[in-house]
């Protein structure tokens, strides 16, 4: 078995204890393709039983394991133990989200604004003997966006939500883009309206970190954009409409 030493300084918080924050280095007898999720359950079974973090699926699946590790947010379970030896690395909770203990941070707020946008098809009217048809290049331009996990890296990279923690933030965003561009569903004008804030598409300060950062390749940047020309556009129509009636 390749064996090698892996020294983690991991950054602590129990909020019972003085001071609450410090720093605690573990040296874990790693092994070949191992990933840090690993290594953290190793320090938590066999050196410290209260270190803290959150995880499931171990398959970059759930999104739980999200931290940040010398300076990047990452998933624990995609992060390789090979790209951290040989040098000490530093292991921090998912930034901007209030902390609970150690690696868990508390991501209600994530959640709240995930509500916000009611994250779910609102189907246009058919008959029982009918089903919702879609073209396939219009399926194509959606699909990134389902591929979202919920992680949260985004929102640990994205200056507006470290700014104001009420702006909706990226993963947000694309979901309502998700459904925006889907000929489906009935609220168009609606989620142009909502997105029509400073919370919304106007906090966004385009620098593309969040799409750096996904590990699944959702691009929330570019559909903030393109949201806020259909914005624009829903701005002068509305516009007209008014004029016109006022004329009449």
């Amino acid at each position: 078995m390749d064996s090698r030493l892996l020294t983690l300084k991991i950054k602590r918080f129990n909020a019972e204890r003085k001071p609450p924050q410090w720093i605690e280095t573990f040296n874990v007898e790693s092994r070949k393709g191992m990933n840090l999720l690993e290594a953290l359950l190793r320090i938590q079974d066999e050196i410290d039983g209260t270190l803290s973090f959150r995880y499931s699926c171990r398959g970059a699946v759930c999104g739980s394991c999200a931290m940040k590790v010398n300076g990047r947010v990452v998933l624990a379970c995609r992060t390789h133990i090979e790209d951290l030896l040989g040098k000490s690395a530093l292991i921090e909770p998912l930034p901007f989200f209030p902390v609970v203990r150690d690696l868990i941070v508390d991501m209600s707020i994530f959640f709240e604004h995930y509500h916000k946008v009611k994250p779910h098809l609102h189907g246009k009217p058919v008959t029982s003997s009918l089903e919702y048809i879609m073209d396939e290049e219009k399926r194509k331009e959606i699909d990134p966006y389902i591929n979202c996990i919920l992680c949260g890296i985004c929102f640990g990279v994205c200056p507006g939500f470290e700014i104001d923690p009420q702006f909706l933030g990226p993963a947000m965003l694309a979901k309502a883009y998700r459904f925006l561009i889907d000929p489906r569903d009935i609220r168009n004008e609606e989620i142009l309206q909502t997105m029509d804030e400073q919370r919304g598409v106007w906090g966004c300060k385009t620098v593309f970190n969040c799409v750096r950062a996904c590990p699944k390749q959702v691009p929330p940047t570019p559909a903030i954009v393109k949201m806020r020309g259909q914005i624009l556009r829903f701005r002068v129509r509305s516009l007209v409409a008014r004029l016109l009636k006022f004329a009449g």
